[in-house]
């Protein structure tokens, strides 16, 4: 490897100003002192790196009145985190669907990129983050992240030598960490020296989850243009020339993943170097489905929703999140949701015809529209659709209901246009891959159906799972998936996930030819992938997913072509 500095030089320190700019500090020395004082400079060439949160990991705010809406507190240990939890938990204990409806209105949000910020390791001063847009996401689960992005794609090369990550740990086989497609090739040490002459910038592109991913891409496209790229033209030193072909790396979680293929692949947005996916949901997640019909589980559902009622109030009328229901090529159309007797074996109708649910592959029809005991939102969940009487897809008077399905054809329209757009042409992807990790690749009701078909029967729903009878009848109960039922026997390669995204939906990208996909967990492969899956939420966390995300983005960034030494490259 190349040689570092010798004995008699000493580099000088640097740190970063409100822009994020390079700036070096130094005092005075003993006149014995002859060493020379080195400053490690680089003609500018930035790669902006955006990470795109998840589905409720962007702040936001009412437009009107600039107050908070959403804001989920971080359970770490400084005083602020510990009374923000405490005041979160008190605010949302005491909201029912009603409110949350009214709160969380996607025509009335906006990004609130005000959030607290947590700097780490990264290098970066407050109001630099603050300016990348690291205000809008959440702290607990992305900022370290962020922050370890920051410091470790700055510290590539330096000081004639590459640093001790990626001299290491970097070069290693990507097929230890899981990568499974076999088509890309350990990282060399020139790929690593052409990735270290740019200067890797990480912002943040929060944007309103609660509206579709189309209209967000929409924002997303304009964030980059003119916050992203517009800071460099006016404060990166770099040329009108370099300005012109700039490009930016997007990094995404879960639901921004859908946001950048909207963009790339819907949009035709053409300032787009590369994307790497961390777990994203990408032909749907049956888990909405339970969410809307029981609720959240655990602690968080205090704030995300603890039945039916609360959750269905704010989905049933978010385009964003509908978006996350399972498409029609969700498991190659094989059905997802299935009736069950007390035996556990699979129902059929009066045909014959197990009750497995999609049946003829329209997901949109037979489980979302249907106001059925067993649909997305059965009859008696109507009246939380509309509570404040007001439509979102017509001027005209409409009932909850009929609002509802509107939207969900605009979901089909969506889904489809985004399954034909396929992938941008230079994406990697990671995801969890675990069968420790119930990931509700099945939605399965339990129990005797009959009195629930009954003409004029008036079902009681507990808006947590379960049908409740008069008698000692077992109704239907929602239970946790189960070995799975197949029309072809049993299926267990695309079981487990990472507690929200099952496998099947995780590892599609990788089964449409984009350029490497990463499988984390029981089920997946390495040196390095012996460890149990990540959750969901916090996969960021996971060093493994940190790898991957870094290995990526060396490989994109041999793509730039706009540092002075790269003209006339392709």
């Amino acid at each position: 490897m190349n040689s570092p500095l010798p004995d008699d030089e000493v580099l000088i320190p640097c740190t970063r100003d409100e822009l994020g700019r390079r700036v070096y500090s130094t005092r005075l020395t003993p006149t014995e002192d002859k060493r020379a004082k080195v400053l490690l400079c680089s003609v500018p060439a930035p790669i902006p790196v955006v990470f795109l949160p998840g589905i409720m990991g962007t702040n936001l705010r009412n437009k009107e009145s600039k107050e908070s809406v959403w804001r989920p507190p971080n359970t770490g240990f400084s005083i602020g985190d510990i009374f923000g939890l405490i005041a979160a938990i008190f605010t949302w204990w005491s909201r029912g669907p009603k409110e949350r409806q009214e709160l969380l209105d996607p025509d009335l949000v906006e990004v609130d990129d005000s959030g607290p910020i947590d700097l780490g390791d990264s290098g970066l001063n407050a109001q630099a983050a603050q300016r990348r847009g690291w205000g809008s996401a959440h702290k607990m689960y992305y900022h370290p992240f962020l922050a370890r992005m920051e410091q470790r794609l700055d510290n590539v090369y330096r000081a004639r030598k590459l640093q001790k990550w990626w001299n290491e740990d970097s070069l290693r086989d990507p097929k230890e960490y899981g990568e499974e497609r076999g088509q890309v090739s350990v990282l060399t040490e020139d790929e690593l020296i052409q990735a270290g002459k740019y200067q890797f910038d990480v912002w943040c592109g929060g944007y309103n989850w609660l509206q579709s991913n189309a209209d967000s891409a929409a924002d997303i496209r304009d964030y980059i243009d003119n916050t992203v790229l517009a800071h460099y033209r006016e404060h990166g030193g770099i040329s009108a020339e370099q300005a012109d072909a700039m490009k930016v790396i997007l990094v995404t979680h879960s639901m921004g993943g859908i946001v950048s293929r909207a963009l790339t692949q819907l949009q035709g947005y053409d300032k787009v170097l590369g994307v790497v996916h961390g777990v994203q949901p990408a032909s749907g997640a049956p888990a909405i489905y339970h969410h809307m019909r029981c609720g959240y589980e655990g602690a968080v559902q205090i704030i995300l929703g603890s039945n039916a009622g609360e959750v269905t109030a704010v989905v049933g009328r978010s385009p964003g999140g509908l978006e996350l229901m399972p498409t029609v090529e969700h498991r190659g159309g094989m059905p997802w949701l299935f009736m069950r007797n007390a035996k556990g074996q699979v129902l059929k109708d009066a045909s014959g015809v197990p009750r497995a649910y999609p049946q003829r592959r329209d997901p949109y029809e037979e489980i979302y529209k249907t106001a059925a005991w067993y649909g997305l939102v059965p009859e008696q969940n109507t009246k939380y659709l509309n509570m404040l009487e007001k439509s979102r897809t017509s001027k005209a008077p409409v009932t909850g209901r009929s609002d509802f399905e509107e939207l969900v054809d605009q979901v089909a329209r969506f889904h489809d246009r985004l399954w034909h757009g396929g992938y941008h042409p230079h994406t990697y992807a990671h995801y969890g891959a675990d069968d420790g990790l119930h990931s509700w690749r099945e939605i399965i009701w339990q129990g005797d159906p009959t009195p629930l078909e009954i003409f004029g029967a008036k079902p009681r729903d507990d808006g947590n799972g379960s049908y409740q009878g008069w008698f000692e009848r077992k109704l239907p109960t929602l239970i946790p998936t189960t070995p799975p039922w197949t029309a072809q026997g049993q299926d267990t390669h695309g079981s487990g996930g990472d507690g929200t995204v099952s496998t099947d939906s995780g590892r599609t990208p990788g089964r449409s030819g984009i350029k490497a996909s990463f499988r984390h967990g029981s089920k997946g492969y390495g040196q390095y992938n012996k460890e149990k899956g990540y959750e969901h939420a916090d996969s960021y966390v996971d060093a493994r997913a940190q790898w991957a995300t870094m290995f990526s983005i060396i490989k994109i960034a041999q793509l730039a072509n706009w540092h002075p030494t790269d003209r006339g490259k392709t």
